[in-house]
């Protein structure tokens, strides 16, 4: 996995960060964020059936572990994505994160409209590499996550 970096200006005011919506030549067809109050929050690993949505996952403030689960083989991914970094999730990867400080805030663009009744998610426990990459940074911290992400669907 690739992070892929973005100009930001800062100044005494805080920063502003412009990304351009014709990223990777994608028809982006919504922008979602995501505020986490606390480190270690994880959200994933999630997936689209249909239609499929590929992602653009832009951390706006703080740092997480991004993780992606390839459908087909298996394989996982991860990269330490932070300010000014983002990551390009194809359609066909299960994706999720692990936030590693508070207050995070990460901005996902979307291709493919969202539907609920094809959303699924892989219970990141139940995978031992990503339950590996986790355990590494949490350590005997504890994870928040949703009742709905501990059970998968």
């Amino acid at each position: 996995m690739e992070t892929i970096l973005h100009q930001t200006f800062k100044d005494n005011r805080g920063s502003y960060t412009p990304v351009a919506l014709n990223i990777l030549d994608i028809n982006w067809t919504q922008c979602s964020i995501s505020v986490n109050d606390r480190a270690f929050t994880f959200r994933g690993l999630h997936y689209q059936t249909a239609p499929p949505q590929t992602k653009y996952v832009k951390v706006i403030k703080g740092l997480i572990v991004d993780i992606i689960v390839d459908l087909v083989t298996k394989e996982v991914e991860y990269a330490m994505v932070g300010e000014n970094e983002a990551v390009f999730i194809p359609n066909t990867k299960a994706h999720g994160f692990l936030t590693l400080s508070d207050d995070t805030v990460v901005v996902y663009l979307v291709e493919g409209d969202y539907n609920p009744s094809s959303e699924h998610s892989l219970v990141w426990s139940d995978n031992e590499e990503v339950n590996q990459i986790i355990d590494s940074f949490v350590g005997n911290g504890k994870i928040t996550i949703s009742e709905k992400d501990q059970m998968g669907k």
